[in-house]
């Protein structure tokens, strides 16, 4: 059956069950009769002593379509939490409200100014198209979408405030941008804490390095807080950990290559006759826009280098069409998007603004190591 936190008595009147005392939703269930605010059809009070009081729909309903079909007490719980912190601080907020021109009914709906906001608690998977479409209809209606996904578990966190985490690409759709870069809010309706996922730096595939902050109900604010600027210290502290997983790359990528000799970094490696493990800092560099590769950034950063080599061109030679060329040429992507030319672009920017010149290939030069890491600062506020 189809669960609502919400419905109207015969007399007009909305309750919300999850508000009262058990007691009196006895007495409410046995003197009325309750509908739904959207279809207006008969629904059904739910009052037992394990889940949250809610009302039910039947299977047939006319609305059943709008609403999660079995939801689970975590959703019920957290969506009840959000309503009721945001009746406190919102001017104006509704629950479960119905919006015709979507066909969508958003679990709050706040009303404010400039914009109205629409605030979807995510407890269960669903497709990445259906996240995105949703969130597309907020926008065309002038709507501001905030996701809050239920907070993973705990053993997928880092260790520490900053490390390493899985992100798969269901939970990347969850990433929003604030001025201080992006961040995935979460919720946990047993703890009744917010943990906030924010500033990803890509390491390869869904693994990323990120920082994640908690912050109790208590201490939330509306508009939600947002997460500070990361500093220059805090930056070096995600450098460390990348130079560490960069290095642990290198490690699998000589001792552990499934392709053998037909490996295009290890066939590089032997070109330049260079240990893969000594291949210099600047090759595999966390540069805007990389997690567009699946690739640790060391295995493309790598060929682009040795196509530049092949080219036979100098640093300051390089261009935009180059790193397209390089895309088709390297077969690295079969239809190059303008975020892998980006992400090809931002690197070649480092390259020309750090090198060091010499009269040697570029795989031998020196870099300014602290212009680059002052860059890849910028660059990472910036993403």
């Amino acid at each position: 059956m189809v669960q609502i936190l919400s419905a109207v008595t015969a007399d007009g009147k909305i309750i919300i069950p999850a508000q009262h005392p058990r007691t009196f939703l006895v007495e409410m269930k046995t003197n009325n009769k309750f509908s739904c605010i959207q279809c207006s059809e008969q629904v059904i009070l739910k009052n037992g002593m394990i889940k949250t009081p809610h009302f039910a729909h039947t299977r047939n309903a006319s609305c059943t379509q709008t609403f999660s079909e079995g939801e689970s007490e975590d959703h019920l719980k957290g969506k009840l939490h959000l309503y009721e912190f945001l009746q406190k601080h919102a001017s104006q907020v509704q629950l479960e409200s119905y919006l015709p021109s979507l066909l969508q009914r958003p679990d709050l709906y706040v009303h404010s100014d400039p914009y109205p906001i629409a605030i979807e608690f995510q407890c269960s998977q669903i497709p990445v198209n259906a996240i995105q479409q949703r969130t597309i209809g907020y926008i065309s209606k002038q709507i501001i979408p905030i996701w809050i996904l239920r907070t993973p578990k705990i053993s997928d966190f880092p260790v520490q405030e900053m490390g390493t985490m899985q992100l798969s690409a269901y939970r990347q759709q969850f990433f929003y941008t604030t001025p201080n870069g992006k961040i995935i809010l979460t919720y946990c309706p047993q703890t009744k804490n917010f943990h906030y996922i924010s500033n990803p730096v890509h390491i390869k595939g869904n693994n990323y390095i990120v920082k994640v902050k908690k912050l109790s109900m208590e201490k939330q604010t509306w508009p939600f807080a947002i997460t500070k600027r990361i500093s220059w210290e805090e930056f070096q502290k995600y450098f460390t950990i990348y130079k560490h997983h960069r290095f642990k790359q290198l490690d699998n990528l000589y001792f552990f290559n499934r392709r053998g000799i037909q490996s295009p970094f290890l066939q590089i490696c032997y070109r330049w006759r260079i240990h893969p493990k000594k291949i210099p800092l600047f090759i595999g560099i966390p540069t805007k826009n990389a997690s567009i590769f699946s690739l640790h950034a060391v295995e493309w950063q790598i060929q682009f280098i040795d196509y530049i080599h092949k080219l036979g061109l100098a640093i300051h030679q390089v261009d935009v069409q180059h790193c397209e060329w390089f895309l088709l040429y390297r077969k690295l992507s079969s239809n190059p998007s303008a975020e892998h030319i980006k992400a090809v672009e931002s690197y070649l920017n480092i390259l020309q603004h750090c090198l060091i010149s010499t009269d040697q290939v570029i795989y031998a030069s020196k870099i300014n190591y602290s212009l680059m890491m002052r860059m890849l600062y910028g660059e990472f506020l910036a993403n």
